[in-house]
């Protein structure tokens, strides 16, 4: 049977950043196929944050910081468009810790369209619903959609960052150790709305987890000390003693 062609969502060509003297990324090329899930695993300080942060360019606003490399998302290389904010509206991202805006749980999701322009309360309703829909916390909150969403529970506060983060739908949705500071039943329930999303987006998340990269992930890539260790499907990385040493040493928990 043949396989269906693979399209490169992002490819990445040789990227390095510096923050002053520090080395965080060297020479790290990567290819993102659309509609997965790739996993970045690897240890404290290997550059997978800083990885993130140069998709949407958020490494413009680091004084030191000093990128080389290509970054293209659907062959368009992003360091030529002179518009930051418009990519970044197409990149979803999700940080270790819920940062809830002080609002409302519907001004949070509706926040993002607003600014965007849409003012039809009806399209908005809709949207906020959707979204919170798919980040599996509507039923919770529908009810009380007018209470500050900093009142919900952590777990729900990082659901609420997620419908957030849907709310321009994005084209790529960038998680960073989203269950740092969740509990085992919420990490369950966002992993089953990671797992849906991916028919919709392309997903990159980054995991200090190996076995949650396992459960989730298409591919996994391994970041050690700012380098691409290695870059595979999940059934290899995570099911073979043969390969890159240092990769079966991490899944194994070696170290890390």
């Amino acid at each position: 049977m043949v396989e269906a062609a693979v399209r490169n969502k992002i490819e990445i060509d040789n990227l390095s950043v510096r923050f002053g003297r520090r080395q965080a990324l060297d020479s790290v090329s990567l290819e993102v196929r659309e509609n997965e899930i790739l996993a970045i695993i690897g240890p404290a300080n290997a550059g997978k944050t800083t990885l993130l942060n140069c998709l949407n360019r958020m490494t413009d606003f680091i004084p030191d910081a000093k990128v080389s490399g290509t970054i293209r998302i659907d062959g368009q290389d992003i360091h030529a468009l002179r518009d930051g904010a418009a990519l970044r509206r197409r990149i979803g991202m999700v940080f270790p810790l819920p940062v809830g805006l002080p609002m409302s749980i519907y001004d949070n999701v509706a926040f993002a369209p607003r600014m965007a322009g849409l003012r039809d309360q009806r399209r908005l309703d809709a949207e906020v619903e959707s979204c919170l829909t798919q980040a599996a916390l509507w039923d919770e909150v529908k009810d009380r959609l007018g209470d500050l969403g900093t009142k919900l529970s952590g777990g729900q506060q990082q659901r609420l960052t997620i419908a957030r983060a849907l709310s321009l739908a994005p084209e790529i949705l960038c998680l960073d150790e989203f269950s740092i500071a969740v509990d085992p039943v919420t990490t369950m329930k966002i992993e089953e709305v990671i797992k849906s999303l991916k028919t919709r987006m392309t997903v990159i998340l980054v995991t200090n987890l190996v076995l949650q990269a396992k459960r989730l992930a298409d591919r996994t890539a391994l970041l050690l000390d700012g380098r691409l260790i290695e870059v595979d499907k999940n059934e290899v990385i995570f099911s073979r003693s043969t390969g890159d040493v240092k990769t079966f040493q991490y899944v194994q928990g070696v170290f890390g």
